[in-house]
């Protein structure tokens, strides 16, 4: 039994590492903020059936300018009449922007919104700071047909 003891002991070079260990995990989770939050609405047009504007609004959460990337990806019969755009813009300083799609539904459908932090250059003012850690955030939606 004496033999196995030195199994159950804990080295100081094990504990040292086990605290290295607890504390770059925790400042690693810190580290972790939200850059970007989005919002996607989808709201019916006047005097029509079928018809829905959706609009996805991005609000940037740090003091720096960001490029986002706006997509919209739909299922089950939903058209886009003017055409399904790839919006790319600018985000600076805790500003907020919307894009805007029109949709066409004759039934329930699923959309889904993705907004995401990209490295792409010539959006931003060129003598603007800009934020290049990827973020992505995606939100869906079901469309209900009355």
């Amino acid at each position: 039994m004496r033999a196995l003891q030195f199994l159950f002991k804990t080295s100081p070079a094990v504990l040292l590492l086990v605290l290295c260990l607890r504390l770059g995990s925790g400042a690693a989770q810190d580290l972790v903020q939200e850059v970007i939050s989005a919002k996607l609405t989808i709201d019916p047009v006047e005097n029509s059936t079928n018809s829905h504007d959706v609009t996805v609004t991005v609000k940037s959460h740090v003091a720096k300018c960001l490029v986002v990337r706006v997509t919209l990806k739909a299922f089950n019969n939903i058209i886009f009449p003017y055409g399904n755009f790839l919006y790319t813009a600018c985000l600076c300083d805790f500003s907020t922007s919307n894009f805007f799609w029109e949709i066409q539904a004759t039934e329930n459908g699923i959309i889904k919104g993705k907004a995401e932090v990209v490295s792409e250059e010539n959006i931003c003012p060129s003598d603007e700071e800009i934020y290049t850690i990827v973020y992505k955030v995606c939100i869906k939606r079901e469309i209900i047909i009355r």
